[in-house]
């Protein structure tokens, strides 16, 4: 069977379903680009199925669809390696993220109880505390992700006697 004098597997194969693929990640790319500013939905697709036509038509007409399929796993397979990679030094750099986080809010949690037993105005005293209160939460909740029990160290033991 026939399809516009083209064989209806090629056709399938090498026109249709690359057009379908260019279009959805055009369509995706200029939407979440936001490259037109706040135009509807029509105009993204009316551009994307216009850049999706000539492309797939133009890469039909040089004989490169016959390829698409190979190049489209080749990239699937090096898109999935790059965002693996990714992910890995992300959390790498999480974890040293996450330590520093731990020691600055350690100083600022010193530097705070320091600052709550100077204070003689109750007001202000209060205040502290509330801040306090806040720090020593996000400072448990940090060492949870680190693994590191702070609840046995003596700066957050002093501290918690003041909240």
């Amino acid at each position: 069977m026939e399809i516009f004098g083209i064989e209806a597997n090629e056709f399938l194969f090498s026109i249709f379903l690359p057009f379908i693929l260019f279009y959805l990640i055009l369509f995706i790319f200029l939407k979440r680009s936001n490259i037109f500013g706040s135009v509807g939905n029509a105009y993204y697709s009316i551009t994307a199925l216009t850049i999706s036509l000539i492309s797939v038509f133009s890469l039909y007409s040089i004989g490169l669809t016959k390829v698409l399929p190979y190049l489209a796993a080749s990239i699937t397979v090096l898109a999935f390696v790059a965002v693996y990679l990714f992910g890995v030094f992300n959390y790498s750099a999480n974890i040293v993220t996450r330590n520093e986080r731990m020691r600055k809010l350690r100083e600022e949690i010193e530097k705070l109880t320091i600052e709550h037993d100077i204070e003689r105005d109750e007001k202000r005293r209060e205040e502290i505390r509330r801040i306090l209160k806040e720090k020593l939460s996000e400072a448990k909740s940090l060492s949870k992700q680190i693994g590191r029990k702070i609840e046995e160290e003596d700066w957050y033991k002093k501290a918690k006697s003041r909240v």
